[in-house]
């Protein structure tokens, strides 16, 4: 059995890193809630084309007159300020609903700059979009199998068009499920395994072209007192879309739309660490980089959070930890 079962999933809740809230398998208990914030700095210097539609010259090296003979292309220097504000409540014991905005900030730096303000070489802030969801834990001694459904709107008419694009400006509705193991050693936790699949229905810019997409995450971390110790794995693809390479030219139909219906296609690699300042507060701090993936930006992200759980109404308590 695990120690202070009681009081493990409040743990879960407020150690895990601010930005995963709707993502983890654990929930907080009844009327106990989390609040967290985190950064993340975002640098990216490569875009990815693909050659899998023309095994040849791609339409974008007809036009350039160039053989790049790769996918990886300096087309110039993306950077990007992003701030999240994520809350979790636990109604019952099993069912919590979640709720998350976002901020951003990116601009462009480089010799080929989308048409409009975008790409200006400044910095250009928004709020970009607001995410809703619910999951319901179904679990077993240190097991947890938590099925899961998130609404993504966007709030604000942001830049779409430009290398520093301010998102993506799609209505989502995503379902999936994720799945969580609790780590023992003599009966105490020592730390946690979870995955998740998730599956979004999209809105379409082009009619027939669907903009369909899963991903996946598989995350492990280790408790060494006060700290985790956290490593993960991330990928990403939609169903359909345009490659890159057909359509990153001006003159194409298609264009003004290429990162809203990209077929993007990623694998990504993370760590971070989490420090449990006291019951029920935590910092993280996290670096993400790049694997592999077509039509999408080779991004490296620095993140630093905090998580901070309380009891939002009777029948909760904030404290404990791992014995």
């Amino acid at each position: 059995m695990i120690r202070g079962a009681s009081r493990l999933l409040v743990v879960m809740a407020t150690l895990l890193p601010s930005a995963a809230a709707a993502q983890t398998p654990w929930v907080p208990p009844k009327g106990a809630a989390t609040i967290g914030a985190n950064y993340q700095w975002l640098d990216a210097d490569r875009h990815l084309f693909s050659n899998l539609t023309q095994p040849a010259l791609t339409p974008l090296e007809i036009v350039r007159g160039v053989d790049y003979d790769t996918n990886s292309l300096n087309f110039g220097r993306v950077q990007s300020h992003g701030l999240l504000i994520a809350g979790d409540v636990g109604l019952t014991d099993r069912l919590a609903l979640t709720a998350s905005i976002a901020v951003i900030a990116p601009r462009y730096q480089g010799a080929f700059p989308h048409p409009g303000p975008g790409d200006d070489g400044n910095f250009h802030t928004t709020l970009q979009d607001l995410q809703v969801g619910a999951r319901y834990l179904f679990n077993r001694d240190a097991w947890a199998f938590t099925p899961f459904t998130i609404v993504t709107t966007p709030v604000a008419d942001y830049e779409v068009l430009a290398h520093a694009a301010q998102g993506q400006h799609l209505s989502q509705l995503e379902v999936g499920t994720s799945v969580g193991r609790i780590l023992l050693a003599n009966g105490a936790a020592k730390g946690y395994l979870q995955g998740l699949y998730g599956y979004s229905f999209v809105d379409s810019l082009v009619e027939g072209v669907s903009l369909n997409r899963s991903r996946a995450v598989l995350e492990g971390g280790f408790f060494l007192g006060r700290f985790t110790l956290q490593g993960s794995t991330s990928w990403r693809r939609v169903h359909g879309g345009f490659e890159w390479s057909d359509i990153a030219f001006g003159s194409h139909e298609h264009f003004e739309g290429h990162d809203q219906s990209a077929a993007i296609r990623e694998w990504r690699w993370g760590t971070g660490v989490s420090f449990l300042v006291k019951p029920g507060v935590s910092l993280d701090l996290s670096y993400g980089d790049f694997i592999r993936g077509a039509n999408t930006h080779d991004a490296r992200v620095i993140g630093l959070g905090w998580t901070w759980g309380f009891a939002l109404f009777p029948g909760s308590k904030i404290g404990g930890g791992f014995k």
